[in-house]
């Protein structure tokens, strides 16, 4: 499924506003956007994979994808900190199997915060339901998942979804503030100030 020339991105989230605010940030046309299917939709979290950049493990049935989840805040307490976070997993398509091989957090402004790779080569049952089944239906039988959206980079995907949800974000409430005391008026200095008196002179006294 391919979005039509023009197609901004629709439905991705489900509180009213936000998507259209998306919309209004994201102009690509199809022919010269990626499309990435859309793995999970949440009011605070976004997950997409490109399809065009699924690699084929040698001559296996393992195939490998990078997944982009977009954050409103990358941890669960204390305030808000909008980020993304980059997922390698490795899919056996015959066993419907999935292992994660690294992941790496993001702050919005693209500085890496944290990388983690995989020591354990173990393999884990792909889940019934969930983004991880929807990425094992993505990668290994073709699917469109959720969704599908065009933007010009999932950079750009990035940017657009943070600028949308910061336009959604309520305003503060309004903090009364007391008006300050009216300034009160200097005397202003005389431009010509008065000179001191002169002194008067004595009378030189007369000699009899």
């Amino acid at each position: 499924m391919t979005p039509r020339a023009g197609e901004r991105l629709t439905g991705i989230l489900t509180r009213a506003g936000v998507a259209a605010a998306i919309s209004a940030t994201l102009g690509a046309s199809g022919a010269s956007a990626a499309v990435y299917s859309v793995l999970q939709s949440a009011p605070d979290v976004v997950t997409v994979l490109d399809p065009a950049v699924i690699e084929t493990v040698g001559a296996t049935a393992v195939r490998r994808a990078w997944s982009v989840s977009i954050k409103r805040s990358l941890t669960s307490g204390g305030p808000q900190q909008p980020g993304y976070v980059r997922t390698l997993n490795e899919y056996d398509c015959v066993a419907r199997q999935i292992r994660w091989k690294t992941f790496q957090v993001y702050s919005r402004f693209g500085d890496r915060v944290m990388k983690k790779d995989n020591a354990d080569d173990d393999w884990n049952p792909a889940p019934d339901e969930g983004e991880g089944a929807m990425a094992m239906r993505v990668v290994c039988d073709g699917s469109t998942g959720l969704s599908v959206v065009a933007a010009p980079s999932v950079s750009k995907l990035v940017i657009s979804l943070m600028q949308a949800w910061d336009e959604a974000a309520p305003l503060p409430p309004l903090q009364k503030v007391d008006a300050l005391p009216a300034p009160k008026l200097k005397k202003k200095p005389s431009a010509h100030p008065a000179r001191p008196s002169a002194r008067p002179r004595s009378k030189p006294t007369k000699k009899p």
